[in-house]
């Protein structure tokens, strides 16, 4: 394991490549992730809080996946919706959680202009979410176990899917954001290969083989720490995304496990690419041209709902369609099972690439 080991102390203390593969990546993620916005801007609204329950925390935590949210005194909702600041308050009176638990009618107060039409959708949203937890409330009778396990039932499944029109605005940001990493990604995948290249320029390839070190090896090594590489990639960038709040659907766990596909195929196409390429340069050029296009034919940048079909269909012969098909499935709340044949042609195409990137190398051997 010493040329993985030797690779990983390498890129470890290379501070730009570091820089460039990991931290470039969250900043400018961190960056367009505030500075996006969709095509309906993101709804503002206020909510007081005097209850402080662990309900009225699950309520703010669901408002906050589609709008943007802020806490405000009840004596600034008049002057935050006539400011524009807000187009929507609600207020929750100290003693709700504990009065619906206990079956007693419970109401909140809610202000909005009445011109606003979008207000009326927010409060219909929240109208839902309160409705439903008056039910489930009654359901349990009291028990306070029964009712948050059935609130964490209904939290991802119901409200969501009867509210898309709220919805469909945190999942344009998040399907912008994501595309934009799985482009990074790819590009990141071509520099870390760029090591091959540039042990075959100075022969520590070469040099290499003639010790006890096999081709085979050599090259399963060098593919592994690359890859170790962009799992950290990945996993640094997921936790700033989780910390920024960006929507994931139902199950955060599979996007996260479908961008470690993604690692996969990044590795695999820098492997091919600096393999195949005649100098460092030529395969940095090469590698960041395909990843780009890869990235443009694949949907990287517009939802495969919009594009042509003859842009579709081509995009089926790449990678990043498959995988930025799966981020579309899962943002609109599939799970893994849904995902299941992207991340397997993903696969496939990994295979290739490596087959491309060994070939030429038992020809150099």
């Amino acid at each position: 394991m010493s040329i993985l080991l030797n690779n990983l102390r390498r890129i470890m203390k290379n501070k730009i490549l570091l820089f460039v593969v990991i931290l470039l990546p969250t900043v400018l993620l961190t960056f367009s992730y505030s500075s996006i916005v969709p095509k309906d801007k993101m709804l503002s609204i206020g909510i007081c809080d005097q209850d402080q329950t662990e309900y009225t925390k699950l309520l703010k935590n669901q408002l906050a996946q589609v709008t943007e949210m802020k806490s405000v005194n009840k004596e600034q909702i008049n002057n935050e919706l006539f400011s524009s600041k807000i187009i929507y308050a609600l207020v929750l009176n100290k003693g709700y959680t504990e009065k619906m638990l206990a079956g007693e009618e419970v109401s909140v107060k809610s202000y909005f202009l009445k011109e606003n039409d979008q207000a009326q959708l927010v409060q219909q949203y929240a109208e839902n979410y309160l409705q439903a937890a008056r039910e489930i409330a009654k359901i349990a009778n009291g028990d306070q176990n029964d009712f948050y396990n059935k609130m964490d039932l209904i939290n991802n499944a119901y409200l969501q899917m009867d509210n898309r029109p709220l919805m469909d605005r945190q999942k344009e940001k998040a399907y912008i954001v994501l595309g934009s990493f799985l482009q990074s990604i790819l590009m990141a995948g071509v520099l870390i290969a760029s090591i091959i290249q540039f042990d075959r320029e100075n022969k520590t390839f070469y040099r290499t083989l003639m010790t006890p070190v096999t081709l085979r090896s050599y090259t399963v090594q060098n593919v592994l720490s690359y890859l170790i590489i962009s799992v950290i990639q990945v996993s640094v960038v997921f936790l700033v995304l989780k910390w920024l709040g960006v929507y994931m659907g139902i199950s955060p766990a599979a996007m996260y496990l479908l961008f470690l596909t993604a690692s996969l195929i990044s590795v695999a196409l820098g492997t091919a690419v600096n393999s195949l390429a005649r100098s460092t340069l030529q395969a940095l050029f090469a590698g960041i041209f395909i990843a780009f296009f890869m990235g443009l034919l694949g949907g990287c940048l517009w939802e495969h709902e919009t594009a042509t079909t003859v842009l579709n269909n081509s995009g089926k012969f790449t990678p990043t369609y498959w995988i930025m098909d799966g981020v579309s499935k899962l943002l609109d709340n599939q799970g893994l099972a849904a995902i299941s044949s992207n991340m397997a042609v993903v696969l496939l195409f990994t295979i290739v690439f490596l087959f491309l990137g060994s070939w030429k190398k038992e020809n150099i051997a």
